[in-house]
């Protein structure tokens, strides 16, 4: 996968290009409640979600979405 510098701006460019759309599954839905009750708070923004989605639509493999989300978090988190 050759993306650009800018994983944001890719990851929703592919998704509107696909017509994906994040869509919380009801296993999404309990994971948040186990982390919750295991005192964790684990938050993911629209673009994780997105990547997610891209997954589970096919659009992108199990390793195009680890590298995503990997360069995606680097890009996040150099930002601040």
């Amino acid at each position: 996968m050759n993306t650009p510098t800018c994983i944001r701006s890719y990851v929703i460019d592919l998704a509107a290009q696909h017509g994906i759309h994040y869509q919380a599954t009801p296993a999404d839905e309990l994971a948040i409640v186990a982390t919750r009750l295991a005192g964790d708070d684990v938050v993911t923004d629209e673009i994780e979600n997105l990547i997610v989605a891209l997954k589970r639509a096919g659009a992108i493999n199990g390793s195009e979405m680890v590298a995503l989300l990997g360069r995606y978090l680097d890009e996040k988190f150099s930002e601040r």
